[in-house]
């Protein structure tokens, strides 16, 4: 199981690889319910970027490699594709965004 300082440090590393707008934790780590058997969810948005999704988070899992063996799941979207969700009834985003906690945000 992952501590705060832990989640802290692997944001940071998120932080210092793509330089985002947000970085939101979700699911069970989010809301204080994680077990040994947790994964990390992130959503990390971006400015903007012209590569595909796969190759956005791609980027992240390298730069976390070694870091943890805590599985992880992370979803980089771009402010505009955020904002395209957002549009959505019931999307996947909307609900991050409204139950995530918010570790990162660019001022």
């Amino acid at each position: 199981m992952l501590t705060e300082d832990k989640i802290l440090d692997i944001t940071e590393k998120i932080v210092e690889s793509t330089k985002p707008e947000k970085v939101v934790l979700f699911g069970s780590y989010a809301n204080g319910k994680a077990t040994e058997k947790s994964d990390l969810d992130i959503l990390v948005i971006v400015k903007n970027s012209d590569l595909p999704g796969i190759k956005r988070v791609r980027k992240i899992y390298k730069t976390l490699w070694g870091i943890t063996t805590v599985p992880k799941d992370i979803l980089v979207y771009t402010e505009d594709e955020v904002n395209d969700w957002k549009k959505v009834d019931m999307a996947f985003i909307t609900y991050i965004l409204k139950r995530g906690k918010v570790l990162y945000e660019r001022q």
